[in-house]
């Protein structure tokens, strides 16, 4: 995958798509980091945008997504890789394995393909919104059609509790 630098972008994913042969789209938005900005800049609900989380399971990157309103369960996606430890990943480790900024991050087109864990609600969309390679930028795209691109793994993995609510 001769096209990747050191840091990947829009246009980096914009490549790896169109050699896949894909047809979707990148939605510009002013800037967005989190799945709340993202949402707003694109008048979107929660529920239609993607967190694609970097994650270590045992050590090992892998991709989970959930929806913007949920938080990742990591007991529910060690559980399900079949490990005895996941944690999210570091900065560092988000962009070095993915090649994108944190905030930012497609759920493919990484220099090294990642195995992807999808949370079932994710899989039931139609439609939505993942990480475009920019914070300006989205990825829309049917999360079904993942599966074109890169074997994706749908469970359960979102925490019992909404996002942002304390425990």
């Amino acid at each position: 995958m001769g096209y990747f630098t050191d840091m990947a972008d829009e246009t980096t994913l914009r490549a790896f798509l169109s050699l896949a042969g894909v047809q979707c789209d990148l939605a510009e938005v002013g800037y967005a980091r989190t799945a709340q900005e993202a949402a707003e800049a694109l008048g979107a609900p929660l529920t239609q945008i993607v967190k694609s989380l970097v994650c270590l399971v045992d050590g090992r990157p892998v991709i989970a997504l959930v929806t913007g309103d949920r938080s990742l369960s990591l007991d529910k996606l060690g559980a399900v890789a079949q490990a005895e430890r996941a944690v999210l990943a570091r900065g560092s480790v988000v962009e070095t394995v993915t090649g994108y900024a944190v905030g930012a991050v497609a759920p493919v087109g990484h220099p090294s393909q990642l195995p992807v864990f999808g949370d079932l609600a994710v899989g039931r969309l139609k439609d939505a919104y993942f990480g475009g390679g920019s914070h300006h930028h989205m990825l829309r795209m049917a999360p079904r059609d993942l599966e074109r691109l890169t074997p994706v793994v749908w469970a359960d993995l979102a925490s019992d509790e909404p996002e942002g609510a304390s425990s």
